[in-house]
């Protein structure tokens, strides 16, 4: 028959390591699956401590998934021969210089000859600085009134032009038709005034005859204009076909 050798265990109840054991003494918990081994001894054959030995319980499996908790704290960096494969796997440092060798650096200095067709794209650009644009360029309107360096669109010198005309008539909405109305005066308010200087005013009623006489003799009016009313002296003449004739004696 063989011989069993047995170990102390718990099968159900706390976790954890039992009080106390002889000096190594094994004992296994299995409800956290863990080994526990007394460690020293105080001279009478118990172990002076109880340390756990081995288990899943209280140690890493190394054969299939499991999860650790708590904080994890490594003296030296952990390897791996596998790369990462989902999100939440940890990655190794090749498969990250393999990663990053395709990327540019955050700073650089390459040519700009060496980023493809990056300069072909800038020369079809317009410069800042008196660009040469083609094409239909467009440009926001700015506002009636507006006098500042904004681009004046052709909406805007439409409506600037629209509010000059002011409903003209089409035969003096322009510059040259107004100068051709005023006869291409360019004193043509001195002119005017100058004009009406030598004209006769109408609440004077003649009084401002420079010369009363010339202007009856003009209009052909004789000696009878002056006369009063009732002291009219006729000589010679004819009033409805009666002769004024005084004869001689």
């Amino acid at each position: 028959m063989a011989n069993v050798i047995r170990i102390k265990r718990r099968v159900s109840g706390a976790a954890g390591a039992p009080v106390a054991l002889k000096s190594a003494e094994l004992a296994h918990n299995e409800v956290d699956d863990t080994l526990y081994v007394g460690k020293g001894d105080d001279g009478s054959g118990n172990a002076t401590s109880v340390i756990a030995l081995a288990g899943k319980g209280a140690f890493v499996d190394r054969s299939s998934a499991q999860t650790v908790g708590g904080k994890k704290t490594f003296s030296s960096a952990p390897a791996s021969s596998e790369d990462a494969a989902t999100e939440t796997d940890l990655v190794r440092k090749l498969q990250l210089d393999t990663g990053l060798a395709t990327k540019a650096a955050a700073t650089h200095g390459h040519p700009i000859a060496e980023i493809t067709s990056l300069q072909a794209v800038l020369d079809a650009k317009a410069p800042l600085a008196s660009p040469a644009l083609t094409g239909v360029p467009t440009a926001p309107t700015a506002a009636g009134g507006t006098s500042s360096t904004q681009i004046a669109t052709t909406a805007f010198v439409a409506a600037a032009v629209s509010a000059l005309i002011n409903a003209a008539p089409g035969a003096l909405d322009t510059l040259a038709e107004l100068a051709a109305a005023l006869g291409d005066d360019p004193d043509f308010a001195a002119t005017v005034t100058n004009g009406l200087a030598g004209k006769l005013a109408i609440a004077a009623n003649l009084s401002d005859l420079a010369d009363p006489a010339a202007a009856r003799g003009h209009l052909g009016l004789g000696s009878m204009a002056v006369q009063e009313a009732n002291n009219v002296a006729i000589t010679g003449g004819i009033i409805d076909g009666i002769v004024m004739d005084g004869g001689t004696f």
